[in-house]
């Protein structure tokens, strides 16, 4: 059992990267899904062990493989799918439908562990278009939860995104958004967002950005964007760029004007100022995210927080970090 949270992390990362391509990186540079999503998972299943003495759930070792098999065979479709039938019977929950519970995986069948702001919750169906949830996992199976905390259908690739609209489907990225004007985007493919080739014209705005190794070189502010240019070495001179030109562990210190020249400087560690990036954006260390405008670790369940990012689990809830079930 203590192995589960690792094994199956491997088995989604595999799919997410198989799905994806390096765009945890080019996101999260620095960072790997592995590392991220184990420790996640590790938070989210403590207390699986303490369910399984009580009975809540069974445990079947033997029923794991087919489980992370089913998972890796799934492809995109698996990351916006439910657990398969075979994941649920690894993990047997065996509370019914209005049972008290803390954990998905102690509800039987096609049922998550709906929680409100006190424990227990209780064993729900998933949540169907338009019923409130808090994360994906409340949702049927193709369902997302939106951005108005309800279970909501995915845009397909070309329509609308983000800003009152539908997040895009797994395996496209939204595109085009404008959080100023809230003016929504378009789901595009990966493959046809990151194709630019170094030399081509790159645009934030309209799908057109740069192949794995080179960034978009900023040349224009209005519309924002410029030319598709490799990646630099540290402590070079850089521009201002999506992603940025640096190294990993560093970013482009920019003067007052961010279309002159910088300098790849060391990204601020735990404890350190946040280093001012591009428009709003804030540089920390990898494994470090901005709080306040102070570098901190990204924070455990139980630990205080001040936004989302900056918790393992993606969950800050009245100030502290909590599991995906946030009845703890």
């Amino acid at each position: 059992l203590a192995e589960l949270p690792a094994q199956y992390s491997e088995a989604f990362c595999e799919v997410f990267t198989g799905c994806v391509g390096d765009l945890y990186g080019f996101f999260r540079p620095g960072e790997t899904c592995a590392k991220d999503f184990t420790t996640a998972v590790e938070e989210s299943l403590a207390t699986l062990p303490d369910a399984v003495d009580a009975g809540r759930v069974k445990y079947h070792a033997n029923k794991v493989q087919k489980c992370l098999d089913e998972i890796a065979a799934g492809g995109c479709d698996t990351l916006s799918q439910r657990q398969p039938e075979s994941c649920k019977a690894a993990l047997e929950g065996t509370v019914e439908a209005g049972g008290d519970c803390t954990l998905d995986a102690e509800c039987a069948g096609q049922q998550y562990c709906k929680t409100s702001d006190a424990c227990p919750g209780a064993c729900a169906p998933y949540e169907k278009a338009g019923g409130a949830c808090t994360s994906n996992d409340n949702c049927a199976s193709g369902l997302k939860c939106g951005d108005n905390q309800h279970c909501v259908a995915p845009s397909k690739e070309g329509e609308a995104c983000e800003q009152g609209e539908p997040k895009c489907a797994d395996g496209l990225l939204c595109l085009g958004q404008d959080a100023t004007a809230k003016t929504p985007g378009a789901c595009y493919t990966i493959d046809s967002a990151f194709s630019g080739k170094a030399g081509d014209d790159c645009t934030l705005a309209d799908g057109k950005l740069c192949a794995s190794g080179n960034s978009c070189e900023i040349t224009s502010l209005a519309p924002l964007g410029g030319t598709c240019v490799a990646k630099v070495g540290a402590g070079e001179a850089c521009h201002a760029a999506f992603p940025d030109e640096c190294p990993d562990d560093e970013y482009c210190a920019l003067s007052t004007n961010p279309l002159m020249p910088g300098t790849c400087t060391a990204k601020p560690k735990a404890g350190e100022k946040c280093a001012a990036g591009l428009g709003d954006a804030k540089h920390c260390a990898p494994y470090t995210r901005c709080d306040n405008d102070v570098c901190r670790d990204i924070a455990h369940a139980g630990e205080d927080c001040n936004a989302d990012d900056t918790c393992y689990s993606g969950h800050c809830i009245d100030k502290a970090c909590v599991t995906g079930n946030s009845c703890e």
